[in-house]
């Protein structure tokens, strides 16, 4: 035994013993540099959501959202670890370095989507995962194990995110007009970086001057939904899902394949989500940390949809995704009301007759194993949704959530009014476009489905989520 003794991993497997013995850094300078680094994953969230509207690809939008929820799952780690070394929670709600405030808020001054995936992919994410790395080689990693695991799941998923920006940075970058515009912003955001120090605050500050600053100029950001090119009739509402798939005389496969068609336009969800992040500043940390995971849930469901109609063989970019949900609640809704009405919906659909059960209900009726997966657990996220809502909205209503139904109401109606005076832009309706993609998708004719009489919208019969 004692001679067994000798041969098991010493140290619980955490490091060779010549790491083990590494002086590195003490307390205050590893809460130092975790802060900022906790600070850099806060802004990119923030970062993501303010352009994610104005960003007409639909992939990119895909991955700001999941993007900005890692972000806050890793800011939240490390807000966790900063206040067991010493510094005072509130400190974390302050930026820790004013060049590196500065140098952000330049990065949220991007403009279109080379210079957004520049700023992200190809200068500050970049520059985290290094400053990461020298952390990890330089701190002692049994003294300051817990900082260390943190920072090894961190890096592990900022990487993944890193590759994915490389090959979408990569993707845009085809042309020399957006090769040049992409090096020029990265040369601009580095110099801000490199008077901060860089992300970790270990390098050398430049002494230069720094370029003309974008951030001396008011922020302009646009929250009215973007496609790109290969969209067409996004203010098309000539067939809503919502009353294909509530249509109990309708054969129950077309009905799951509404349910479908519905998920797949749920990415006006997050981009309403986004206009409510990006305009309430000053709330607390959890707020926008719960906020980004419903962002991305609902971004994810928008995704299930995508899969689930490509399993058939059809091109989704050719059917009518409307964008007329986060259009409305971003030109007339100011971001608290959005957020009442986010919660009115959410909390409709609860309810067992007509709400999420209902649907997964359908999904499993139909047969289509895949719709009946996506539809559990949409419908479980959506349960974590709603008590999201109550739990940031509970102090507002004094815990009364008929008054948040009431406004709620009283929201739609007001949109409803201002439409009559400001209405959308119109898109001329696609032609028996719901006949030929059911026909596509199901293998066979369906009856002709009858005009939406749906005039007035309300958060319950015209919500994507």
């Amino acid at each position: 035994m004692k001679s067994a003794a000798k041969k098991i991993p010493a140290y619980a497997g955490v490091c060779s013993a010549r790491d083990a013995q590494r002086t590195g850094f003490g307390v205050e300078e590893a809460a130092r540099r975790l802060r900022r680094f906790a600070y850099v994953a806060q802004r990119l969230a923030f970062l993501a959501t303010a352009h994610l509207n104005a960003t007409p690809e639909w992939e990119v939008k895909q991955a700001l959202s999941l993007h900005a929820w890692l972000d806050a799952e890793h800011a939240t780690m490390l807000r966790k670890r900063v206040p067991e070394l010493r510094v005072p929670e509130a400190a974390l709600n302050h930026a820790p370095d004013d060049f590196l405030e500065r140098a952000l808020e330049e990065a949220v001054h991007s403009e279109g989507t080379v210079e957004l995936l520049t700023a992200i992919y190809g200068v500050i994410r970049p520059e985290l995962v290094s400053a990461i790395d020298h952390y990890l080689g330089e701190t002692n990693p049994i003294a300051d194990h817990p900082s260390c695991r943190a920072l090894k799941l961190i890096r592990a998923e900022q990487r993944e995110m890193l590759e994915w920006g490389e090959a979408a940075l990569g993707a845009v970058l085809a042309e020399g007009v957006a090769r040049a515009r992409s090096g020029a912003w990265a040369e601009h955001l580095r110099a801000y970086l490199g008077a901060a120090g860089g992300i970790g605050g270990a390098l050398l500050k430049g002494g230069t001057a720094l370029p003309q600053p974008r951030s001396a100029q008011p922020l302009q950001l646009d929250f009215k939904p973007r496609r790109d090119q290969r969209f067409h009739g996004i203010f098309d509402q000539s067939i809503p899902a919502d009353v294909i798939y509530a249509d109990e005389s309708r054969p129950i496969e077309e009905r799951n394949l509404a349910l479908l068609f519905k998920r797949l336009r749920e990415m006006d969800v997050p981009e309403a989500i986004a206009g409510i992040l990006a305009q309430m500043p000053g709330k607390p940390w959890n707020f926008y940390h719960d906020m980004l995971r419903q962002l991305w849930d609902e971004a994810r469901h928008s995704l299930l949809g995508e899969v689930a109609l490509e399993a058939r063989g059809i091109d989704w970019t050719r059917l009518p995704v409307n964008v007329t949900f986060s259009y409305k609640l971003a030109k007339f809704c100011t971001p608290l009301e959005r957020h009442i009405l986010l919660f009115a919906i959410e909390q409709s659909l609860m309810g067992a007759q007509r709400g999420k059960r209902w649907e997964h209900s359908i999904a499993r009726d139909s047969g289509d194993k895949l719709s009946t997966t996506f539809h559990d657990f949409d419908w479980a996220d959506e349960v974590l949704h709603a008590a999201i809502g109550k739990r940031h909205l509970k102090q507002l209503f004094n815990g009364d959530f008929n008054e948040a139904f009431r406004q709620a109401d009283a929201l739609a109606r007001r949109i409803a009014e201002r439409l009559e005076h400001e209405p959308m832009p119109q898109d001329a309706p696609l032609a028996d476009w719901w006949e030929r993609f059911a026909e596509q998708a199901l293998g066979r004719k369906v009856e002709r489905a009858p005009e939406s009489d749906v005039k007035q919208w309300s958060p319950v019969t015209q919500a994507s989520a």
